[in-house]
């Protein structure tokens, strides 16, 4: 996730002004252009510092501030490396040996050489609405060259930001951005799901104490209207009475308890934000995967930036396929789950080669 800091950040400098981030985490301090203040509301000497503790400024606030310096519609932006970069050589078996975490095969290093990726970091914006209201931005990045997940695409982001330029010659390939847009957006949705558990925690609390408030409020009603029909045993009338206003309080506790169910139920939307292009330098490793008497040749990407074998995505569900099982069919990638059996008959089959198990599972 990119933090509100770093956002505030980057944001405020690509807009002119001069920021420096102080040595307090969540705080940062600008001289903002005039014009820049007054969209901004602000002064122009700002000092911002987000976080839970006393005199913090409320940052779903600062996020709706922030919002005005952009575009009001996603953007693509095609960007280019302003120098190029050499990829030192590599132990390429060293690195399959530690990255690749095949559990089911073999590989064997055809060979290994400097090849250029096109990466796109994929922005969204999630809203997470309880009793309060979270804002926050997720970047997942997808490298459409090897049909890989970054796994860390915020370092990747920052490790390369300094060195990118627009390049103007690229235009926005319109039918992979519609081919990878899902992709990126289930990555998108467990990391958003991730971040919403400390909300629901916390609105789970406060749903369980205003439910014990409220129960005990309603119980001491009853107890009451108990003891009255009870003393009015010999009026008929008078006990129907209370009887009915008794019947009235069960609805109203009923009522009420469903106004709370409402007021902390957790929603979160997510709307895609801009998408960035970017060619980045990388090592290619053609390598041979081995499955009992399937084999294929597959091209891996170590990524120099972040030091790491890039994780291929499964290609069953599209989650990171790490560890990474082979089908016995095809050697179709599979990530854990789609490579268990079954959970209807325990039999084992490939979700790529066969969505649908022969017992009739999905």
């Amino acid at each position: 996730m990119l933090g509100i800091v770093d956002f505030a950040r980057d944001l405020l400098l690509s807009r002119g002004g001069l920021v420096e981030a102080e040595e307090h985490a969540g705080s940062l301090r600008a001289m903002l252009p005039a014009d820049l203040a007054a969209s901004l509301d602000s002064r122009e000497w700002l000092s911002l510092r987000f976080g839970a503790g006393p005199g913090s400024d409320d940052e779903t606030e600062w996020l709706d501030r922030l919002g005005r310096l952009l575009p009001a519609d996603a953007r693509f932006v095609n960007a280019r490396l302003r120098h190029p970069m050499l990829v030192p050589p590599i132990d390429a078996g060293r690195v399959l040996d530690l990255g690749l975490a095949l559990q089911n095969g073999i590989h064997r290093v055809l060979e290994d050489y400097q090849q250029t990726a096109l990466y796109y970091f994929f922005g969204f914006h999630y809203t997470i609405e309880s009793d309060e209201t979270s804002l926050g931005l997720v970047t997942v990045c997808l490298n459409a060259s090897a049909r890989t997940l970054v796994l860390q695409p915020e370092s990747l982001a920052n490790a390369v930001k300094d060195s990118l330029e627009d390049d103007p010659v690229g235009r926005p390939p319109r039918d992979e951005l519609v081919r990878l847009f899902p992709i990126a957006l289930r990555a998108a949705q467990p990391e958003i799901r991730r971040l919403s558990l400390a909300i629901e925690h916390s609105a789970n609390r406060r749903l369980v104490r205003d439910t014990e408030r409220i129960d005990a409020y309603y119980k001491d009603l009853l107890t009451q209207i108990d003891k009255r029909i009870s003393r009015r045993a010999a009026d008929p009338a008078a006990a129907e009475k209370e009887r009915s206003r008794a019947a009235a309080t069960q609805l109203d506790r009923a009522t009420k308890l469903e106004d709370l169910q409402r007021k902390y139920s957790l929603k979160i939307r997510i709307q895609p934000g801009d998408v960035l292009a970017v060619s980045l330098p990388v090592r290619e490793i053609s390598t041979r995967l081995i499955r009992k008497k399937v084999e294929r040749v597959v091209k891996l990407h170590w990524n120099p930036k972040l030091g790491t074998l890039e994780s291929p995505w499964c290609e069953a569900c599209t989650a990171p396929a790490h560890p990474l099982f082979l089908c016995d069919d095809r050697a179709h990638f599979l990530c854990k789950a789609c490579a268990a059996p079954c959970p209807a008959c325990a039999k084992h089959r490939c979700r790529a080669c066969y969505p649908r198990c022969k017992c009739g599972a999905s």
